[in-house]
């Protein structure tokens, strides 16, 4: 990834009592402060008042699975609650750490996306959280390390790149299918860049040898399912 042309950009607002969301597309020049987009609540509703996840990206690439998998649903951007999405680079080519800038701004590539039960209300998939999970196909949080002025045609430019060994699809491997091997734990926890609260998951699993429930974050805690594996908020 050296420039990579964004399709689109949105901003949501999250009706927690529906889990319904009003998603519109914003045009033009804006301010990106360090909590993201003026008036935003995609990202930040997974996270509230958290930094690492001021930003959402999802590759476009992986809607035409979904399509694939549930034709009868509109898969389109902002499908999955993200602030933008592209073609041209998944979760294997974008590492934690990486610097990236975006107009006026700088982000840093913080940590994996893990879904959670409201993109199965809102799309009505029980399923959809645990496919997207095992998949790997999650997406990326930005933290915002620059505010400033963005324009939303302008291009993301990966500036530095500090983790090579550490790809957002390593990290995703790591946390869900080998979630309590002690030295993939280790270089969780080594880094600086991953989000406080992956790190803090990570030191929680050294520490206990036991992985955390994973039903409330894919399910619901009011839900029925039988117990399933993830993190709890991350």
């Amino acid at each position: 990834m050296h420039s990579l042309r964004i399709r689109e950009v949105f901003i949501g607002k999250v009706e927690e009592a529906s889990s319904s969301t009003e998603v519109r597309r914003l045009d033009g020049e804006c301010w990106l402060a360090g909590d993201g987009l003026p008036g935003d609540e995609l990202a930040r509703r997974r996270h509230p008042g958290a930094a690492d996840c001021a930003l959402l990206h999802y590759p476009a690439e992986h809607y035409r699975h979904w399509r694939k998998r549930f034709p009868l649903h509109k898969w389109r951007p902002a499908a999955c609650g993200e602030n933008f999405s592209t073609f041209g680079v998944g979760e294997a080519e974008i590492c934690i750490g990486d610097l990236v800038r975006w107009g006026e701004a700088l982000l840093e590539v913080s940590q994996p996306c893990l879904p959670d039960y409201r993109l199965a209300q809102r799309w009505n998939l029980a399923e959809l959280p645990p496919l997207l999970q095992d998949s790997g196909r999650c997406g990326w949080f930005y933290r915002v390390r620059r505010p400033g002025l963005i324009d939303t045609r302008a291009p993301l430019q990966l500036v530095q790149r500090h983790y090579p060994e550490l790809s957002v699809a390593r990290l995703l491997a790591w946390f869900v299918h080998e979630p309590l091997q002690r030295s993939a734990l280790r270089q969780m926890l080594a880094c600086d860049a991953l989000g406080s609260e992956w790190r803090r998951i990570a030191a929680r699993r050294l520490a206990s040898g036991e992985l955390e429930d994973w039903q409330p974050r894919l399910y619901g805690r009011a839900s029925a399912q039988p117990a399933a594996e993830g993190a709890d908020h991350a």
